[in-house]
């Protein structure tokens, strides 16, 4: 028996006339949120290279004692100490962060299930924007020095300017004069401003843990020598916020005793606030917040222990939308901004990467 099925056609048969259905829903399935960069204390940048100064005290003296009737600088007594042979200064420089975006005028008149105009296009751009910003500043990456030639093309491209990302700031095994740090187009950190070992968990970057220590991976144990490291380089009791990758929250999740849930807000630097679902774990020397990271823009197995007053953005120009001339193809423009990550002291703050 021939039956009259939707196997025949179209362009001829039976299925010919059926008609097609496209429901009027489109889902973005891509995470937005830039938890780092909106914890970050915004100020303005007046240079391509931008500079700020640290300091600290000397070593504590339990002998510090002054013999009485001894003049100040006399035979027997103190004599007079520059206090600022400490004070460094350290940079980072600017990076240009842009994308664009245009729609044809054809386009713009059709309808269409995703609203394919030109103001949701400049939305889209800059939500990407704001993730490339975020992904700059969990980076590896080492400061670059723009300039116009010595890029591809045989050398006759010219160099984008880029930040030294948190990864490189808070790298251990980089000794002043080696290394990222000393290569790259700003001031290397000084040994004793830089980010301890011990403050650093993770196979091959914990310089201090044995084999056995390593292999045991993520631990409570392990996680409270971070924190008393870095209690030890500030001397601050006060809250961290640790930024985490997936593996590293489900661990600490699963596996942790002192960790409850709660929530916190973080402006998105575009005005916006988004709410983050936050683990407190109860730490030695105070709170520490555990959030997850944009797992676009940070490792699985990666996470930084911030304190927010070591940290800072500097935005020479703030993102915004600049639209072009329609030559006759359709609207166009571009989002862009310009900034870099500030790091005040990177011996107070931590870092988890690869442990197994």
């Amino acid at each position: 028996m021939s039956f009259d099925s939707t196997y025949s056609g179209p362009p001829t048969g039976s299925a010919s006339g059926n008609r097609e259905q496209l429901l009027d829903l489109t889902t973005v399935l891509a995470p937005r949120q830039a938890p780092v960069y909106g914890m970050l204390p915004k100020q303005a940048a007046t240079a391509d290279l931008v500079e700020w100064t640290v300091d600290n005290l000397r070593d504590a003296d339990a002998d510090n004692a002054v013999a009485e009737g001894v003049d100040v600088g006399s035979t027997g007594g103190d004599s007079f100490t520059g206090q600022f042979g400490s004070l460094t200064r350290l940079s980072n420089r600017l990076q240009h962060f842009r994308d664009t975006f245009n729609v044809s005028k054809k386009q713009e008149l059709l309808d269409s299930v995703t609203p394919i105009r030109i103001q949701e296009a400049e939305e889209k751009a800059a939500s990407q924007v704001l993730r490339d910003i975020e992904k700059a500043i969990c980076s590896d990456n080492g400061a670059v020095l723009g300039a116009a030639t010595g890029g591809g093309n045989g050398g006759t491209d010219p160099i984008a300017g880029k930040m030294r990302g948190l990864g490189a700031w808070t790298d251990p095994t980089l000794e002043a004069g080696n290394g990222t740090q000393s290569s790259d187009a700003v001031q290397e950190v000084p040994d004793a401003f830089k980010t301890p070992e011990a403050s650093v968990l993770g196979i091959g970057a914990d310089a201090s843990a044995t084999a056995t220590e390593a292999a045991a991976g993520l631990t409570e144990t392990r996680f409270n020598a971070m924190l008393t490291s870095v209690f030890e380089e500030t001397g601050e009791q006060g809250d961290h916020v640790l930024v985490a990758g997936t593996s590293v929250r489900n661990e600490i999740v699963d596996s942790f005793t002192r960790v409850s849930s709660s929530a916190t807000t973080f402006n998105q630097g575009d005005g916006s606030d988004v709410n983050y679902n936050v683990e407190i774990f109860q730490g030695p020397y105070g709170i520490v917040k555990i959030i997850s990271g944009n797992p676009k823009c940070l490792g699985a197995k990666r996470a930084y222990l911030l304190d927010p007053s070591l940290l800072g953005y500097a935005e020479a120009l703030s993102m915004g939308s600049t639209m072009l001339e329609d030559q006759g193809g359709g609207p166009r423009g571009y989002i862009d901004t310009m900034g870099t990550l500030i790091c005040k002291g990177p011996n107070g703050l931590g870092k988890i990467t690869d442990f197994s």
